[in-house]
């Protein structure tokens, strides 16, 4: 096995069986596809003996991402991956100067424990969320402005809601939220 940047882990010659269930609802927006392929490879890594060590965090969440896009075709970002393998709330910097340093962005755990509530709601004939967000990507590459200035934006969104969960202040956070979710719209 290989991980991005050429270093490679050897693997003993071991038969395994795979089935998987899952109860997440297709094509709304909640990473179905990546939660199947992290359980999947968390799996593989204990049926490995493959450690945080071999395979730390953020490698590991940009493989998960290289089998999305490059194996299965799925249009995805490293988002979803990075909640996956830290399994909580994580702060996300996604810099363009770090991610061309070192590949990945700086992830930080955070305190869960005082959050309010949250709710989760869906459709249950949701649109096709691989469809809507396919051309993203291409647009962010192509330097589109409107797409630049959204990411910035969702930046600094991400800047104030950490600092407003970090003071406890959740009628700025739900501002926050609704913010974003405003701004995903638009664009």
């Amino acid at each position: 096995m290989c991980r991005p940047g050429g270093v490679c882990i050897a693997l003993t010659k071991q038969n395994f069986t795979l089935k998987y269930d899952t109860n997440i609802p297709r094509q709304v927006g909640l990473a179905g596809s990546s939660a199947i392929v992290s359980a999947t490879l968390k799996c593989l890594m204990k049926f490995y003996n493959i450690t945080d060590n071999d395979l730390p965090k953020p490698i590991r969440a940009n493989f998960i991402l290289s089998v999305e896009t490059d194996e299965l075709f799925i249009t995805a970002g490293l988002q979803d991956r990075v909640v996956q393998v830290y399994e909580g709330l994580v702060y996300m910097d996604f810099s363009k100067k770090l991610m061309d340093e070192q590949g990945y962005g700086n992830y930080a755990s955070m305190d869960m424990s005082n959050l309010p509530p949250f709710w989760l709601a869906y459709l249950s004939d949701p649109s096709d969320s691989g469809r809507i967000h396919s051309n993203i990507q291409q647009r962010w590459l192509s330097g589109e402005s409107v797409v630049v200035e959204a990411m910035r934006s969702f930046a600094e969104l991400t800047d104030q809601a950490r600092a407003a969960i970090k003071e406890r202040d959740w009628s700025r956070l739900a501002q926050l939220m609704d913010q974003n979710f405003e701004l995903r719209r638009w664009r």
